[in-house]
């Protein structure tokens, strides 16, 4: 009964994390949805042990109760509670720049474009002939100026304004020419936005996706890896033994009392004690040594603290 508790207390939290997911009415495949983590509570069934007095009778010496005496021992059964779990779902929206049309997101632009369309946040692609930041001057995409005579110089697939020949940058570049990435710590349409990056990690000049430092985990690499792995992408497993704890960028062991090694792999030897083996037993007289707490265990004839 215990294991059909806990099944349907599990499959209520299967079908809690589906509805979540198919409440979505945005496509998932979008590169232009984002999401974040969000916790709720389930409520789940879970079995227990529950002790209960249990007499019996067993043979004695008492003459009086016809040589029967009552005894009593602890018994278990199984009993069942409620309890609350929590669990973890995505919410998934629409990226900054970007507005909810069916099951897409669409880029936004603020100034209509004339003769083109929305591409990218405050981007316009226009159509041939002509150019602008809206795409209301009759120029290509390749030429500026009186007539048209002048030759665009943008890199990075940046459009070029049919007026002044300046550069508009698409997201992730700048410079006259946009032929540079955004500087660190930021990304983006104008390189206006900052990165959320954390830990060291570094940011994609277009997209503002972390890639995290190794050690650290999390879409904006605020999580150490989680116990037992370390390293890049927390990728590598940890070769900690006997409750050894790993550090989560090197790997390396730190071993508890009692232990020592790289792995943590041998008890302290004869006469050291304590973390690191760092510190010297005190026993006397033959005694033996715990090797995590220190405390002396005394040969046949011995009293004493120490």
């Amino acid at each position: 009964m215990a294991s059909v508790g806990w099944h349907w207390g599990w499959v209520t939290v299967a079908l809690t994390a589906l509805l979540a997911r198919l409440a979505s009415s945005l496509n998932l495949e979008d590169p232009n949805v984002c999401s974040h983590w969000e916790s709720y509570s389930v409520t789940v069934q879970e079995s227990y042990a529950h002790p209960f007095d249990q007499i019996y009778y067993t043979s004695c010496t008492n003459v009086l109760n016809w040589f029967k005496c009552t005894r009593h021992r602890v018994s278990y059964r199984t009993a069942y509670r409620r309890g609350e779990k929590t669990m973890y779902r995505r919410k998934e929206q629409c990226c900054p720049g970007f507005y909810e049309s069916g099951e897409m997101c669409v880029p936004h632009c603020d100034e209509k474009c004339v003769h083109g369309r929305c591409v990218a946040p405050n981007t316009c692609q226009c159509e041939p002939g002509w150019g602008g930041a809206d795409c209301s001057s009759a120029c290509d995409s390749s030429h500026w100026g009186p007539h048209c005579s002048n030759r665009c110089q943008c890199k990075n697939s940046a459009l070029c304004n049919p007026i002044t020949g300046a550069c508009i940058c698409t997201p992730g570049y700048r410079g006259w020419r946009c032929e540079e990435d955004c500087e660190a710590g930021t990304y983006g349409n104008g390189c206006q936005q900052k990165c959320l990056c954390q830990n060291g990690a570094s940011c994609h000049h277009i997209t503002g996706e972390c890639t995290c430092s190794p050690g650290y985990t999390g879409a904006f690499c605020e999580d150490l890896c989680p116990p037992g792995k370390h390293g890049r992408q927390c990728e590598e497993r940890c070769p900690c033994q006997n409750g050894g704890v790993c550090h989560h960028v090197t790997g390396e062991c730190s071993c508890p009392a009692g232990w020592t090694g790289m792995v943590c792999g041998q008890p302290c030897p004869e006469g050291r004690f304590g973390r690191n083996c760092s510190q010297e037993c005190q026993c006397h007289n033959g005694a033996t040594c715990d090797s995590a707490t220190g405390q002396c265990f005394c040969s046949p004839g011995y009293i004493g603290e120490r």
